[in-house]
């Protein structure tokens, strides 16, 4: 009779092998339980690339629970409970950035921070903001950060600067045209804040691209010396008239997202409001004029995707390669973002306010690929989905 054969006595390299075709990070530690020879070999060689997974806002716990988010992993199409420091319970998220941090207001229009998931560290956001034109009143401006992102890690502070489209909560804040702001990671007010109607914002190639709603780019450098107080930061603005493309019927949500050294757009087509049809793409190119100096930037649609996995977000937008990820396919990976708009919403209200959490799902190509993970979730009181970036 043959002897019995146990899962420990695999090759330590063909269980390496087996991990490596294993994207899902908790399904490898999973594996890693089962004997020591998997623990050697599961997490050996760890995967270097790490999908976003999306939070889910949970119902309200009490306050002397162990509070345990949702995290759903597209990889491996399920759910991870995980425990979450208890003070972020009833906050409102943001946006994310990679190692970990997560943006959020615990006030939900104040009290705005930055949250690791990982080691639980938190770091203060300002609250208020000064007005750019120097013509202005000098008082502080009381804000609501609707998206946000970081030129660098905020660990440690110094270098690092923030920027976001904000909403001045001033009386008329209801019809108040968008605005935003930057500060230097550690100061308590935002130094600059001017009028701009900002879709999405991210960092690249050392400035920040803030993204009109009629695609235009507002390109913003900050200028600071270490030595100058952290309130005080100067900014040198671009304004690009962007032409080659003409906004669709029906065009819902904008995003920018980094892919492959290059910086595109995502536009997102809801034919109604509550129901995203298709995403269209565009890559960002220069074109050369006459003058030495000037130079015009185009969007150039994109015939396909091309193994591209788009995870979009505001301030917090990713890309990876399909090829990468056994398995996976390539699309465009969105979740339900509609509070951005919804300013008034969570300012006032006798009635806590409601954050749709449904409309998450991938569009894998035309003509209408949508599929909806969690199509029955019920609204939040809290916030809506985000991406956790590992």
């Amino acid at each position: 009779m043959a002897a019995r054969r146990s899962w420990a006595d695999l090759p330590a390299d063909l269980v390496a092998e087996i991990a490596r075709r294993v994207p899902c990070l908790t399904d490898r530690v999973r594996a890693a339980r089962a004997c020591r020879t998997w623990l050697e070999g599961a997490l050996k060689d760890p995967c270097p690339l790490k999908i976003p997974w999306l939070l889910l806002p949970a119902d309200a716990l009490p306050p002397d629970a162990i509070r345990r988010a949702s995290f759903f992993c597209v990889l491996c199409n399920r759910a991870h409970r995980v425990a979450v420091p208890n003070d972020m319970g009833g906050a409102r998220f943001f946006g994310a950035y990679p190692g970990g941090w997560l943006f959020l207001a615990y006030g939900q229009s104040c009290r705005h921070g930055l949250i690791n998931l990982r080691t639980h560290e938190s770091l203060y956001l300002p609250d208020n903001a000064v007005t750019f034109d120097e013509s202005a009143s000098n008082r502080n401006h009381p804000m609501l950060i609707r998206a946000a992102t970081l030129s660098a890690p905020p660990a440690p502070l110094e270098g690092c600067v923030a920027a976001a489209i904000v909403t001045d909560l001033t009386p008329d804040y209801f019809f108040d045209p968008v605005h935003i702001t930057l500060w230097r990671m550690g100061s308590r007010l935002g130094s600059t804040m001017f009028q701009f109607d900002a879709e999405d914002v991210i960092y690249h190639n050392g400035a920040f691209h803030f993204l009109s709603q009629h695609g235009d780019l507002l390109i913003c450098r900050p200028e600071f010396q270490d030595e100058a107080p952290l309130e005080r930061l100067q900014v040198r603005r671009e304004y690009h008239p962007m032409v080659g493309v003409g906004f669709v019927l029906n065009a819902g949500a904008c995003y920018l997202v980094e892919c492959r050294g290059e910086l595109l757009m995502v536009m997102r087509v809801q034919p109604h409001q509550d129901v995203t049809s298709q995403f269209k793409v565009y890559r960002m190119t220069q074109d050369q004029a006459q003058d030495a100096d000037q130079a015009f930037y185009r969007w150039t649609e994109l015939p396909a995707l091309d193994g591209r996995m788009l995870f979009i977000g505001r301030g917090c937008s990713r890309s990876f390669e399909a090829a990468h990820f056994p398995g996976s396919q390539e699309g465009i990976y969105f979740f339900d973002d509609g509070n951005f708009y919804s300013a008034p919403i969570i300012c006032v209200g006798d009635k806590p306010p409601q954050y749709g959490c449904c409309k998450n799902g991938v569009w894998s190509g035309p003509p209408d690929h949508v599929r909806y993970w969690f199509p029955e979730q019920r609204p939040s009181t809290y916030s809506s989905p985000v991406w956790f970036l590992h």
